[in-house]
């Protein structure tokens, strides 16, 4: 009795599993109206080589690279000086009680961690300055290619590397990297706090 209801279940899932994608087309077919055929333009763009290359983008790199260059000697300088407070203390060691020796080498330790925290919170700022400043590029590029699509009436830009092959006539980047040196010649970030 249970394998003849298990083979009615069954049976009725298959006549529900080939019925089902004849009838759905037909019942949308009566509800739905017919679609507006909508013109497809097609544009592609290197976004990376308009990330790169452009003069705002460039600015960013920039900036970031002079203050990370800045703010690593500032920390190279102040590691070589618990350097030599390390060493000063070795040669103290003798001179001084154990208590002592403990207790400026638990200061040492926590002057190192210190540092290292600050230069990890330094490297966050950086990045994160980095972002914001990579964002107002990308901000930018989309308002130009806003106008670029409206201009030629594109409905789609896609970026050159999710499109495998395409003729050079659907390509704009060198106008979207014109229209966003014109929009945004530089962007200014923020400098990171200590």
């Amino acid at each position: 009795m249970k394998h003849l209801r298990y083979r009615q279940v069954a049976l009725a899932m298959m006549a529900f599993a080939v019925l089902a994608p004849v009838a759905a087309p037909a019942a949308r077919a009566e509800t739905t109206q017919p679609a507006q055929q909508i013109p497809v333009s097609i544009a592609v763009i290197d976004i990376q080589q308009i990330l790169r290359d452009s003069s705002a983008a460039k600015s960013v790199r920039a900036q970031v690279d002079k203050q990370k260059d800045a703010y690593q000697a500032q920390i190279a300088q102040q590691e070589n000086a618990l350097r030599d407070t390390d060493k000063k203390l070795a040669e103290q060691r003798a001179t001084l009680s154990a208590d002592d020796f403990a207790k400026k080498q638990d200061q040492l330790r926590q002057q190192m961690d210190q540092l290292r925290q600050n230069s990890e919170k330094l490297k966050q700022q950086l990045e994160d300055a980095f972002n914001a400043g990579m964002g107002q590029v990308s901000q930018a590029l989309a308002g130009v290619l806003t106008d670029i699509a409206k201009q030629r009436n594109l409905t789609l830009i896609l970026d050159k590397r999710a499109v495998p092959l395409s003729a050079n006539g659907f390509d704009i980047t060198a106008d979207a990297l014109k229209g966003l040196n014109a929009k945004l010649p530089s962007v200014t970030i923020p400098k990171p706090t200590q």
